[in-house]
């Protein structure tokens, strides 16, 4: 079995009955799995993650995109988290007996249909991106959906599928293929911005990741950081910010995870740590799905029989 995973990053936050519908859409597939959903009001967004199988994916974002366009009205949208579309970004991370070039055929694919069927313009990012200088998602969302028309008004800004000029209420929408990305949310005991904007700072200049800080209810801060597996290791990412953080006098009072792990990435971690692990490196789950069929089993009640 082919299998992908991706992270739709959806700009709602507040409104439950929606981000609801769209989670439960993968009941209507097969080999779709909704795994996870983050939803956070303050960013007014929501990141969402979904794995299946490559020959089902595309007709679940495709529905997804379509509850989006709908639904998200970008005109009276405002969060804290930098955005230009409705449907913001669609990452495709190829996890099991997936190439990058069915992963990549996928993306033009979807990208085609999308734009067509909604009239929505199409980026391409990271290893799908067509030119080096829209690799960077932060680089495509300058300027956010606000100024998406008139940045999209420059040659060097048309879009990789679609028309060039936003949709009026769903703005544009970034896809690619994309590495599996380890993201960690450390939660520090300061109420101090200033002793917390250092620890970012030093973090963000040792480690190759994206560092976001954020003041939670208490008023204490977190770090979230977001790092490509081929970059560093769970392992060496937790240690180092640890360091960091006790060098500045403060603690971790908790780790979370903002969007879930696979199993590949703690064995992998646990062979860094030891450094002379030999073998093959592979998980019971991964092995399983590798050369397996798995579908869900639906519940057929007596009525239905």
């Amino acid at each position: 079995m082919k299998i992908v995973e991706t992270l739709p990053n959806i700009s709602e936050g507040k409104n439950k009955e929606l981000i609801n519908k769209i989670k439960g859409l993968s009941e209507n597939y097969d080999k779709i799995w909704f795994v996870s959903c983050k939803s956070d009001e303050y960013f007014n967004r929501s990141f969402i993650s979904v794995v299946g199988e490559l020959n089902e994916i595309g007709a679940f974002l495709f529905e997804m995109v379509k509850i989006c366009v709908e639904n998200i009205d970008l005109r009276n949208h405002s969060g804290y988290h930098p955005r230009i579309g409705a449907v913001d970004v669609i990452p495709i991370v190829p996890l099991i007996s997936t190439t990058f070039d069915e992963a990549n055929n996928l993306v033009k694919l979807l990208a085609k249909k999308i734009s067509e069927s909604f009239d929505l313009p199409i980026y391409l990012y990271e290893k799908s991106a067509r030119n080096e200088y829209r690799r960077n998602i932060n680089t495509l969302r300058k300027g956010e959906f606000e100024f998406l028309a008139k940045k999209m008004s420059f040659p060097e800004w048309e879009p990789d599928f679609g028309p060039n000029r936003p949709h009026p209420t769903a703005g544009a929408t970034v896809m690619g293929v994309r590495d599996f990305l380890i993201s960690l949310e450390f939660h520090i005991n300061t109420l101090d911005r200033w002793l917390a904007e250092q620890i970012k700072q030093e973090i963000s200049l040792n480690l190759p990741a994206s560092v976001f800080l954020e003041r939670k209810q208490n008023g204490k801060f977190s770090l979230t950081l977001n790092a490509k597996e081929g970059d560093v290791s769970l392992y060496l990412l937790y240690s180092k910010v640890k360091t960091i953080i006790e060098h500045f006098g403060c603690e971790i009072e908790k780790v979370s995870m903002p969007s879930p792990l696979t199993g590949k990435l703690f064995l992998q971690s646990f062979k860094n740590l030891i450094g002379n692990l030999d073998g093959e490196l592979f998980t019971i789950e991964e092995k399983l799905l590798t050369e397996s069929q798995i579908t869900k089993t639906k519940y057929i009640s007596n009525e239905e029989k």
